[in-house]
């Protein structure tokens, strides 16, 4: 059974192998919005936090790549102000798969991103004399948006993120989805 597997898996990969493969590398602004941001003692109640990552794009024609990706977001937050005054700092590593539609050439011109991941989400939280922390593995999340090549080294990529977090439990966040956007300088390299 284990050669089955393998001679299987060895198969699969000699079409990826004969791809045009690149890679890259991102960093950019992470900007919650929704209850991520605005949820009172849930929330960030900050505007923006930071994400780097990296990519490799399986270049399928010269329109369509398949990106896998892994990006780590860091989403830290401030103070509701109130009595209790409770400040939540959320952490997600996201690894996921996106579809790449380029309008013009992957060199250059308009593209647009669509895409899903798995999630891990962390959230420190402090305040009123406790502190602790509440985490969330394998959520999973969808994202689209777009972006323009300005040349085959270097892009900027926007796109809506959102996850499916579970609300109740000990390790519940007092919100259903977790939804932030990304700004994104990238940085390519072998094309």
């Amino acid at each position: 059974m284990r050669h089955r597997v393998a001679l299987a898996l060895a198969l699969l990969g000699l079409p990826l192998a004969a791809q045009d493969i690149t890679g890259g590398l991102q960093t950019g602004l992470s900007l919650p919005v929704g209850d991520l941001k605005d949820k009172t003692d849930f929330g960030t109640n900050q505007f923006f936090g930071a994400h780097i990552g990296g990519h490799l794009d399986f270049n399928i024609t010269s329109h369509h790549q398949v990106r896998a990706q892994l990006t780590y977001h860091s989403l830290p937050g401030s103070g509701w102000g109130g009595p209790d005054d409770v400040n939540n700092d959320f952490k997600i590593l996201q690894i996921g798969a996106d579809w790449v539609y380029s309008f013009q050439s992957p060199n250059q011109g308009w593209y647009t991103i669509a895409g899903a991941s798995l999630n891990s989400v962390k959230d420190d939280y402090s305040g009123n004399g406790f502190s602790g922390s509440a985490s969330q593995s394998g959520k999973l999340g969808i994202r689209g948006g777009g972006g323009y090549t300005f040349n085959k080294m270097f892009s900027l990529e926007g796109s809506l993120n959102q996850v499916f977090v579970d609300k109740n439990g000990n390790d519940g966040f007092g919100f259903d989805t977790a939804t932030w956007v990304q700004v994104s300088a990238v940085f390519r390299f072998g094309r």
